[in-house]
C-alpha cells in the first residue's frame, strides 16, 4: 500500500486517536519490507510490508493495521487496532490493551493472552426509499441554504466561482485535482507529529466545506438557465436539480464515479482560483503567444 492509497485509513487512525484522548505525541508509519520492532513510539501504524514483535520483545504504545501484514509473537503492552489488512497473534504472545477488529483478516492463537478483545460489526446496509430521500434532502437542506444565502447577499461571489466554472472548467479540473490532493496529503503528514493533529483536522473539514462550496455554485448555474427570476429561488431550484443529477448518475457504474469526483475537483478548483469568489479569474496568458 502506497502513502497515498493509504491516507483514507490514516484519517481514520487519526480520528480514532483524537477521540480517544490519549496522551500521544509521536505516530510512526511502516509502508513496505518486513520490520522487527522491539520498541514503538506512541503510535505505529501497519500500511504494508510485514510488521513483526519478536518473541523476546515487550514493546509499549499502539498498533494500527491497515495494510500489510502485522505478527505479534512477544509482548503488546497496549492496545492493537485491525482497520484493514492481516493480523496474526501467535501462541505465547502477549496483547495487554484491546484487540479491535473492523475488517481484515484476524488470527488469534488460543495460546495468546488478550486483555479484552472487540469486534465492530458493521451494520446492514438499507437503501430503502425513506432513507435515500431523508440524506437527499439533509443534503438539500444545507447546500439550498448556503447557495441561497450566496446568490441573494454576495451574487457577485457566487458569480465569479460561477463564471471560472463554465469557461475554465479544464484548468479547475488540474488545479482542483492538484490542490485537493496535494492538500489532503499535507494534513495527513502534518497529522503525523499528533501535535498538529487538531490543525489537520480543521484543515481536512475545511477541505470538504470547499467541495461543499463548488457543489453549492453547480446548482446556481443550473438555476440560472430556469425561468426564476429571484436569484435565491432559482438557486435552491438549481441545487434540487443538481443533486438528483448527482444521484442519478452515481447509479452508473465506474463511470458514475468518475463524473461525481470530476464534478468535485471543477468545482475546488473553480473556488481556489478565483481566492473564494472575491476575484475573477483569468487565466496568465503567455505574451506574445497566440
Amino acid at each position: 500500500m502506497s502513502p497515498t492509497e493509504a491516507i483514507p485509513l490514516l484519517i481514520v487512525v487519526l480520528l480514532m486517536i483524537s477521540i480517544g484522548g490519549g496522551d500521544v505525541q509521536e505516530m510512526s508509519v511502516t509502508f513496505q519490507g518486513v520490520n522487527d520492532v522491539d520498541s514503538l513510539t506512541d503510535v505505529h501504524v501497519v500500511a504494508g510490508g510485514t510488521t513483526i514483535v519478536p518473541g523476546d520483545a515487550t514493546v509499549e504504545g499502539h498498533i494500527y493495521v491497515i495494510g500489510g501484514t502485522a505478527a505479534i509473537d512477544g509482548t503488546v503492552d497496549g492496545d492493537v487496532t485491525l482497520l484493514d489488512g492481516n493480523l496474526s497473534v501467535n501462541d505465547g504472545a502477549t496483547v495487554t490493551g484491546t484487540l479491535r477488529t473492523y475488517s481484515g483478516s484476524a488470527a488469534v492463537s488460543s495460546d495468546a493472552s488478550v486483555g479484552r478483545v472487540s469486534q465492530f460489526e458493521p451494520p446492514t446496509p438499507s437503501n430503502s426509499p425513506a432513507q435515500r430521500i431523508g440524506a437527499y434532502l439533509l443534503q438539500f437542506l444545507v447546500l439550498g441554504a448556503f447557495g441561497w444565502w450566496l446568490a441573494e447577499r454576495h451574487p457577485l461571489v457566487i458569480e465569479n466561482v460561477g463564471a471560472a466554472i463554465t469557461e475554465h472548467a479544464l484548468v479547475n479540473a488540474v488545479v482542483g485535482s492538484l490542490g485537493a490532493t496535494t492538500l489532503l496529503v499535507l494534513f495527513v503528514y502534518m497529522a503525523f507529529t499528533l501535535i498538529l493533529l487538531p490543525l489537520a483536522i480543521v484543515g481536512l473539514f475545511a477541505e470538504f466545506l470547499v467541495i461543499l462550496y463548488g457543489q453549492a455554485v453547480f446548482g446556481y448555474l443550473i438555476g440560472t438557465r430556469l425561468p426564476i427570476e429571484r436569484d435565491g429561488v432559482a438557486t435552491l431550484a438549481g441545487i434540487a436539480a443538481f443533486l438528483l443529477l448527482l444521484e442519478l448518475v452515481g447509479l452508473v457504474p465506474y463511470l458514475g464515479g468518475i463524473a461525481q469526483l470530476t464534478v468535485a475537483v471543477v468545482g475546488f478548483g473553480a473556488v481556489l482560483n478565483t481566492y473564494f469568489g472575491l476575484q475573477r479569474f483569468e487565466p496568465v496568458t503567455i505574451p506574445g503567444g497566440s
